[in-house]
């Protein structure tokens, strides 16, 4: 005689009704920051993004405009900006770096 098998019933849930109700999602995330800019003046994050936005090669061109941005050797005193979408301008390492090359 065969034993008789027993069927039992699972409920499988699914992620995605939980994270259409909000419950997974962050509305409101709050952007990173970088150590070096908790303690960088205004200023110099306003140039930042000034520099994010110009072109590279205007940039170069008025390296005394955003010099400010390099400590004396050459190295930035604020942080790069994490950006998924590409922009067209220099973050600040890459353009401390073409100070300390020309310097």
């Amino acid at each position: 005689m065969r034993p008789k098998r027993v069927i039992v019933s699972v409920l499988l849930f699914s992620a995605a009704p939980l994270a259409s109700s909000g419950c997974f999602v962050d509305d409101d995330p709050a952007p990173e920051v970088d150590d070096m800019d908790v303690n960088a003046p205004k200023e110099l994050l306003a140039l930042r993004t000034e520099l994010l936005e110009a072109q590279p090669e205007a940039a170069l061109t008025a390296m005394a405009h955003f010099r400010p941005l390099c400590d004396a050797d050459g190295y930035p005193l604020v942080g790069n900006v994490a950006n998924k979408v590409q922009t067209t301008g220099l973050q600040p390492s890459q353009f401390c770096a073409e100070v300390r090359k020309r310097e």
